[in-house]
């Protein structure tokens, strides 16, 4: 009986060893998202409409990431989105997948005299 009950001691010290060894490294999760600039809805950006002022654009999308002045005189002014999403999985140790998505987006919008002229996206 104390051979039986000293093996089953053992067996179970071995196996909790086991496990807390190897639990962390079975499979391990991590996902990062970097994000510079506003996302604008294509529903917000289709309300700008030639002949709308800069104050409207402004009111309704914020402050531009970048303004321009062309040659002929017509401003223009785009707002950047850039969006990475990074996702790590790990599996025993051995084996590691990366999954990376990044999404770029650019929304500009041409004024002359002060009035939009133009939209687009880039």
């Amino acid at each position: 009986m104390k051979f039986n009950q000293g093996f089953r001691i053992a067996a179970f010290f071995a196996a909790s060893l086991l496990g807390l060894s190897l639990g962390g490294c079975f499979a391990t999760n991590s996902t990062n998202t970097n994000i510079a600039g506003k996302a604008i809805p294509d529903e917000v950006f289709a309300q700008i409409q030639p002949g709308k002022t800069k104050d409207f654009v402004i009111d309704l999308l914020g402050n531009p990431t970048l303004k321009t002045t062309e040659d002929n005189g017509r401003e223009v002014w785009r707002w950047n989105y850039d969006e990475t999403k990074t996702a790590e999985k790990t599996f025993m140790i051995f084996y590691v997948a990366v999954d990376r998505t990044h999404t770029i987006q650019t929304e500009a919008v041409a004024f002359k005299d002060g009035v939009v002229v133009r939209t687009w996206r880039e």
